[in-house]
């Protein structure tokens, strides 16, 4: 399957792409800086740009026929539109371009409390999470709201905090509820459950999570 990859410069997207080679996929990635992911995976083809560029965005998803996004806000920011804007270019130009599919990494369960949420995740929500990186579920929020009135395929995918582990292999996942006792997943899990999915309708507009 030839698939257009965002954020795949580093952390889970170069998982990402890693695992999609060795499963056959042709990848075209964007990139700000191009010359390492070229070094790195000399079989793909690198757009060099920015999502926030829709002509860029237009480029790198023309011919595929899914869309990843691993992207995502660098924690001492205080402000992020990767979201509600990067993200939403990319939903932007999908209708016109063919890929009906479009796969978002994002963070697990939502900046206000859901009825599911076990008690202590309502409590670090509250006290750790929302002072802390509210400016990124509330971008998160917005881009949500605005691919739910959309035509395509979306699928959000939130984690927990990510590691470089080894370990791996054996996780859990949830489709429209939060997943109880989430604390961390390895990016390179993440990476292969992105790929599980793409065909997957169960997922198809919906908010999953996946965890250890």
């Amino acid at each position: 399957m030839r698939l257009a990859v965002f954020g795949g410069s580093r952390g889970t997207g170069l998982h990402l792409i890693e695992k999609a080679l060795a499963e056959g996929h042709e990848i075209t990635a964007l990139a700000r800086h191009p010359d390492d992911l070229r070094k790195r995976f000399p079989d793909i083809q690198v757009i060099q740009g920015d999502v926030f560029n829709i002509e860029d965005t237009r480029v790198t998803v023309k011919g595929s026929e899914a869309v990843i996004s691993t992207l995502g806000f660098v924690g001492r920011l205080r402000k992020t539109t990767i979201y509600s804007e990067g993200v939403l270019n990319i939903a932007r130009v999908i209708p016109e371009l063919g890929p009906s599919r479009l796969i978002v990494l994002a963070a697990s369960q939502g900046i206000d409390p859901h009825p599911d949420f076990p008690w202590y995740a309502s409590i670090m929500m509250k006290l750790l999470i929302k002072p802390m990186f509210g400016f990124a579920y509330r971008d998160m929020a917005r881009m949500t709201d605005l691919l739910s009135r959309s035509d395509i395929d979306w699928t959000l995918v939130g984690v927990p905090m990510l590691t470089n582990s080894s370990k791996g292999g054996h996780y859990r996942n949830s489709i429209g509820k939060p997943l109880h006792h989430a604390f961390r997943i390895s990016r390179a899990d993440v990476a292969g459950y992105l790929l599980s999915i793409i065909e997957d309708k169960a997922t198809f507009r919906k908010w999953t999570e996946v965890a250890w």
